[in-house]
């Protein structure tokens, strides 16, 4: 990257001496500014009625320059576009982007400006150490600012019509021993003359029930176990030095031996569609996936494929002792949807930018980007409450390109807080009910992003692409039966984990931790 931020000056060099006019961000004038972003995001961006009122009270116009619709393509097209001069006023780039860019000159250092025209956004970054540990590069910069996304936790979705049939109570699973008797409760009833059946199902990786033995990969300032980053904070989460590992897999090897959960699903042939077929036709009761799928099942033909079909959200799992075992969770800030400002841009047009920016940070903008407008798309109820009075199905069914109430805030449109609370009450019933039961601090385990250095990344890349898959591999051996599992061939399978960089892995996540949140 460093070799990259190096040619691009020359270019940038080069063309000035042979009389090439360099491309400079246009000044701001009547309160506008030119924004590049995921070509999707910005058609969702144009549907939003909630936006445009932002827009009205701004004063404030956002002209978008599109970019391609994969992520990464975008960040390619940043890369050219520096070479060519041609970035827009503000762009949609990534943490690590703005941070080799950023000190080269690329980037504005938003800091001093946020400080003197973004009081509200000033206010946040001062509340929110982890967030200011974030975006803040060792010398005080700030060259972008990370967009915060709600904080989703995967749900145990379960057809309550199977259960109900095998005589089967979800109100009565606390323990991991309940669930493994409910699934062969299931199994016996639903899988007597269906060989096909099996309770539990998913897609992609098996090795996703962590949490539920109280084991999954963890960091704090004083340790770090396990692979955490490239995603595996969340999904793919486990420590395999915590004792609760060697239960997990002993636990779904007996769940394998019986027939209770999908052998397909363990060995990692068993892909979304497999598995959403699975459910629709009746072969599987059971999964843990993400918060919104239970309803998915009864938009998605469910119920035209049984009328009795219904889907429930159970408890998690607690410990024996029924203390609780708090669940994975997506991390708070995406590095990867970060709004950066072209360092060509004049004053006035940072000062624009930032207004936009500092007016989602009021209480004013807070609630109009997570409940609308009131009398329009929410209410104000007596105990103080707010209560959408828009229908979630009707307004996120409009046709593509027309406007719509929706408060979807896992999209970018432009960084702002997000209420938790609002998010998840934008959601059909059986979902705002589930996740206002079960989505509570007790509940959820935080997550965090790292920075690393670029010798770091480097590193810690090449060691996860193959330890995580070793691990993955020897876990799946142990559940279907082709390694023993015996207390001499798990401390083994942890020792081949380390000497393949398993603790070099550790080492640096830890020490990547601490140079972000150490201060804060």
């Amino acid at each position: 990257m460093k070799k990259l931020v190096s040619l691009l000056l020359m270019v940038t060099i080069m063309t000035t001496l042979l009389g090439g006019v360099v491309a400079v961000a246009e000044e701001n004038t009547n309160g506008t500014y030119t924004m590049y972003m995921r070509s999707t995001y910005i058609d969702w961006i144009k549907e939003l009625k909630w936006y445009d009122e932002a827009e009205v009270r701004t004063g404030i116009n956002v002209e978008y320059v599109y970019g391609p619709e994969e992520f990464a393509d975008c960040y390619s097209e940043i890369d050219q576009r520096i070479i060519s001069n041609t970035l827009p006023d503000a762009v949609m780039t990534k943490l690590s982007q703005t941070n080799v860019y950023g000190p080269e000159g690329v980037f504005v250092d938003l800091a001093p400006y946020i400080a003197q025209y973004a009081p509200n956004l000033q206010a946040y970054i001062d509340a929110n150490p982890a967030y200011k540990g974030l975006v803040t590069s060792a010398d005080g910069a700030i060259y972008g600012l990370c967009k915060e996304t709600p904080i989703f936790a995967d749900l145990i979705g379960y057809r309550v019509d199977h259960f109900a049939a095998a005589g089967v109570d979800a109100e009565a699973i606390v323990t991991m021993e309940d669930f493994t008797n409910a699934m062969r409760a299931l199994k016996a009833f639903h899988g007597a003359e269906n060989k096909n059946y099996y309770p539990l199902s998913g897609r992609d990786s098996a090795m996703r029930f962590a949490a539920w033995f109280g084991c999954p990969s963890n960091i704090s300032l004083t340790e770090s176990n396990g692979v955490y980053v490239s995603g595996h904070s969340k999904d793919g989460s486990f420590d395999i030095m915590n004792d609760g590992a060697y239960t997990m897999a002993e636990t779904m090897k007996v769940w394998y031996d019986e027939g209770l959960i999908n052998p397909e699903w363990v060995a990692g042939t068993f892909g979304e569609a497999d598995w959403e077929s699975a459910m629709l036709s009746g072969n599987g009761s059971i999964f843990y996936d993400y918060y919104n799928r239970a309803q998915w099942f009864m938009q998605n033909g469910g119920p035209d494929n049984d009328p009795n079909y219904q889907m429930g959200v159970m408890n998690f799992i607690k410990a024996d002792d029924g203390s609780v075992l708090p669940v994975t969770t997506s991390m708070k800030y995406n590095d990867e949807c970060v709004t950066a400002v072209n360092a060509n841009c004049s004053e006035e047009t940072i000062k624009t930018i930032l207004a936009f920016h500092d007016f989602f940070y009021s209480e004013e903008g807070i609630v109009l980007a997570n409940y609308g407008v009131e009398g329009e798309s929410y209410q104000v109820n007596a105990d103080g409450e707010k209560e959408f009075i828009v229908d979630f199905n009707a307004e996120e069914a409009t046709a593509a390109g027309e406007k719509r109430w929706s408060f979807l805030s896992d999209r970018l449109t432009v960084c702002k807080p997000v209420d938790d609370e609002a998010f998840f009450k934008w959601n059909d019933v059986l979902i705002a009910e589930a996740t206002g039961r079960l989505f509570t601090e007790e509940n959820l385990l935080p997550a965090y992003v790292l920075k690393f250095t670029d010798e770091q990344s480097m590193e810690i890349a090449n060691l996860v692409a193959t330890v995580f898959d070793a691990q993955l591999s020897g876990l799946t051996s142990f559940v279907n039966g082709t390694t023993e599992l015996t207390a001499d061939s798990w401390k083994a399978f942890q020792d081949q984990m380390n000497t393949m960089g398993l603790s070099r892995i550790e080492e640096i996540q830890l020490a990547a931790y601490q140079a972000t949140y150490g201060e804060n």
